[in-house]
């Protein structure tokens, strides 16, 4: 998830620092650097900015499929092994359909 530094960290859109109290919308890291929509992953919006930006539904549709996918996670995986391999098999039709690639 993206840090916020209160007083010190800009808004993505605006650019305004993000301050005491602001409502704010934070993504994780869930966009590869190759999407087009890529700078919204691991970053940090007011509310009000995100929700007049033109790109907010799409974001939204995305990242609800990668919550969704997430958190359909096995909750036994014990080796770094058996998680890279959930997640390589688990994330594939979403890269596919994002990026062409599996």
């Amino acid at each position: 998830m993206a840090i916020v530094l209160i007083g010190k960290t800009p808004c993505l859109l605006c650019g305004r620092l993000i301050e005491e109290g602001q409502a704010t919308v934070m993504f994780p890291a869930f966009l590869k650097p190759i999407h087009r929509l890529h700078r919204y992953s691991d970053n940090v919006m007011h509310s009000w900015c995100f929700d007049t930006c033109p790109d907010k539904a799409e974001v939204e549709r995305i990242y609800a499929k990668f919550q969704a996918i997430w958190d359909s996670r096995p909750r036994n995986l014990k080796t770094v092994e058996e998680m890279e391999a959930w997640g390589k098999s688990a994330f594939a039709d979403f890269h596919k359909e994002l990026y062409g690639i599996q």
